[in-house]
């Protein structure tokens, strides 16, 4: 009697910490985050703009976590999750061959001597080649880049620079994301509203993209729109203008979706 007594009370006890470890963190936590001596100073003069404590929270972040932080750009949300996720979790960074150009310098930098031990940077990865193991990942994000799948060419000097020879095959990224993703795990998508019929223009002209668009193929992927936050929604934005432009950058209206696999 005795030992299923102890055996109850270390059950419970062993039911608790994973409980507590798999725990979403609050906004306050969150917060705290944010205010970390050891983060970049530069990185927090964006928090007005993107509020990432309430899109982290809207993400269900909990200790413990794996996220993959898709278009990873130079770091800044990886840094913010890997912060999150704590010494048990861990953050995946991935760019790949055509957004690392942008990149490199920046994530490079930001992850030097190991400073964030828990990240593992994906390099020049396609999304749909990254060496993840299948149901293992609790969150899947990506921020203002879900457009740059059909990012294939830009102006320079006024002289068009082909980057990629045909958009990033979406399907096939799409269901590398769902074969990895947990069967509760959260797939986030902020991104710059496009106009509405904008179609893949807006992706290379402006760096915006129609949301239906965005819905529609996550739907054909098997995952379900579960909720929408409303943080960085702009009225004043015109979905017609260049988001770098002078204004503009950090001011635009953008969609913020959360997925689950259906």
């Amino acid at each position: 009697m005795l030992k299923i007594k102890y055996s109850l009370i270390a059950l419970a006890l062993v039911s608790s910490a994973t409980l507590a470890a798999n725990m979403t963190l609050s906004t306050d936590e969150l917060n705290a985050l944010l205010l970390a001596k050891t983060r970049p100073t530069e990185d927090a003069m964006r928090d007005g703009d993107r509020k990432p404590a309430q899109i982290m929270q809207f993400s269900e972040v909990a200790k413990g976590d794996v996220v993959v932080d898709l278009f990873a750009g130079g770091g800044w949300y990886s840094e913010l999750y890997s912060m999150a996720v704590g010494d048990t979790g861990k953050v995946y960074a991935q760019n790949d061959s055509v957004i690392w150009k942008f990149a490199e310098k920046g994530m490079v930098e930001r992850t030097k001597n190991n400073r964030l031990a828990n990240l593992t940077r994906l390099d020049a990865i396609d999304i749909a080649d990254m060496p993840v193991a299948d149901n293992s990942v609790d969150l899947v994000f990506t921020a203002l880049n879900y457009h740059d799948l059909f990012f294939t060419h830009m102006l320079q000097d006024g002289e068009k620079v082909v980057l990629r020879e045909q958009p990033v095959d979406h399907t096939a990224a799409l269901a590398k994301i769902k074969s990895i993703l947990k069967d509760d795990g959260v797939f986030i998508i902020i991104d710059h509203h496009g106009a509405k019929g904008s179609g893949f223009d807006a992706p290379n002209n402006l760096h915006r993209i129609d949301a239906d668009i965005v819905k529609q193929q996550l739907d054909e992927a098997g995952f379900a729109l579960v909720e929408e936050a409303y943080y960085l929604t702009n009225v004043h934005d015109d979905p017609n203008s260049f988001v770098f432009a002078e204004g503009v950058r950090g001011k635009t209206s953008r969609f913020v979706y959360k997925f689950k696999k259906q």
